[in-house]
């Protein structure tokens, strides 16, 4: 199923999840329960697993070799999130658990017009990574840009967008040590190609 609204805060859980608690936009109200207004402050609770630092005992085996690659978004983005709508049966409350998907939108469409503006580069740093990756545009794009990370042997480690932030924060402490490229797109065209190194 999928919703969308704007990102009110993010939670970081002990089991590796993270706690999006999403402000719906009025077509999707009808989500929410009255532990969602008691329990989540009004917001549909959206979980993406395994996307965190684990800190629970009884998580980290199912965790074990999984990456996540549902981006996470920042605090006032407008998003769509797909994923299954479920009831909490601890706590009451309806969420969407787990994320297969979060895509940046726009909650007011823009008039389409002549693009003047000089084209996008991409900045990667820190090279070698330990704990993360920087990915930081040159400016504020006006259409979607796509990242893809891939290992050496050419496996997704990850698939990421930004449309409202200039900078994208990747942790690296899930990925073994090793090369690994990236791409660049946004229109269908590839902007930019490199690798980075990850060192844990």
């Amino acid at each position: 199923m999928a919703v969308t609204g704007t990102v009110y805060s993010l939670i970081y859980e002990a089991d590796g999840d993270i706690h999006i608690r999403l402000t719906v936009d009025s077509a999707f109200t009808y989500m929410l329960n009255a532990a969602n207004y008691s329990g989540e402050l009004g917001r549909l609770v959206c979980e993406p697993i395994c996307a965190t630092t684990i800190t629970q005992t009884d998580a980290i085996g199912p965790c074990s070799g999984l990456t996540n690659t549902v981006y996470i978004p920042n605090v006032n983005e407008h998003v769509q999130v797909t994923g299954s709508y479920v009831t909490d049966n601890d706590h009451g409350w309806n969420e969407i658990h787990p994320i297969s998907k979060i895509v940046l939108t726009s909650a007011i469409s823009g008039i389409a017009g002549v693009n003047t503006s000089p084209p996008l580069e991409v900045a990667v740093f820190p090279n070698p990574a330990t704990n993360y990756v920087n990915f930081t545009l040159s400016g504020k794009p006006a259409s979607p840009v796509y990242i893809t990370i891939l290992s050496e042997a050419g496996r997704m480690a990850g698939q990421y967008q930004m449309l409202e932030t200039l900078n994208l924060k990747v942790k690296t402490t899930y990925l073994p040590s090793g090369t690994y490229y990236y791409h660049v797109e946004q229109a269908d065209k590839r902007i930019q190609a490199g690798s980075f190194i990850v060192v844990n």
